[in-house]
């Protein structure tokens, strides 16, 4: 309660009410590959599905839509053609947040061209070719809005099982595009990276379909889970 002087007297009068909260409309839309797609739960739209009902739950939300123009078997080239349609362009316009899933096809790409003759070097042609990419893909989603919020995913290593002795070499080598992934990506606020490679190590047969290759619907769960955290830490700052 504030207080006034009026003839002598205190006079006690309410204090301000405490603005509320503005309520948030997101406005989704998510690009890349057969992960935003959802495949190995197309029932539940993957983890775009489950980030969505999960945000619906969340304080002051008022509304969820989401453009969910996710494709299976897209690499970084793939998807930087799609960015000049209209359809795409329209939606990333439109959107405040972006969730994007790009990457795992690139490096699928080396273990198909080199499969009986794999070397890191084979890898760190590829990472170079995709680093270009993905440059090229978030700064044409820059141009088309440049303060939607942008949710990236890194890769998680779904080969644990099939590589053998051979998966000690791949796991620095993905570790690797990992941060260099993330790097490329702080040039491009305001944008979030969401690291995913620990949420799946030695979980393969719990989090994994049954293509051994995509999340099932608790992997997908969990990525879902770790993007929403990201994006109310994100909005408690504002």
């Amino acid at each position: 309660m504030a207080a006034a002087v009026i003839f002598g007297y205190i006079a006690l009068r309410p204090s301000a009410a405490p603005k509320k909260p503005k309520p948030i409309l997101y406005k989704i839309t998510a690009l890349g590959d057969s992960l935003t797609e959802g495949v190995g739960d197309l029932e539940n739209q993957g983890y775009v599905g489950a980030a969505a009902e999960m945000l619906k739950k969340e304080k002051n939300v008022k509304s969820v839509s989401v453009s969910d123009l996710g494709h299976r078997g897209d690499t970084s080239a793939d998807l930087l053609k799609k960015l000049k349609q209209p359809k795409y362009r329209k939606a990333i316009k439109a959107s405040n947040t972006i969730f994007l899933t790009i990457g795992g096809n690139d490096i699928v790409h080396v273990f198909r061209q080199n499969f009986l003759d794999l070397h890191a070097g084979d890898f760190n042609k590829e990472q170079t070719i995709f680093s270009t990419k993905l440059k090229q893909v978030l700064k044409e989603i820059r141009q088309l809005n440049p303060d939607a919020s942008v949710y990236y995913f890194g890769l998680y290593n779904p080969f644990e099982d099939y590589l053998g002795e051979a998966n000690e070499d791949f796991v620095p080598i993905l570790a690797k595009w990992n941060a260099n992934s993330k790097q490329i990506s702080e040039n491009y606020q305001p944008i979030s990276f969401i690291p995913t490679s620990d949420l799946f190590r030695n979980k393969s047969k719990q989090l994994l379909s049954k293509d051994h290759f995509h999340p099932n619907r608790e992997g997908y769960n969990k990525m879902a889970k770790r993007l929403i955290e990201e994006i109310v830490k994100k909005q408690t700052k504002k």
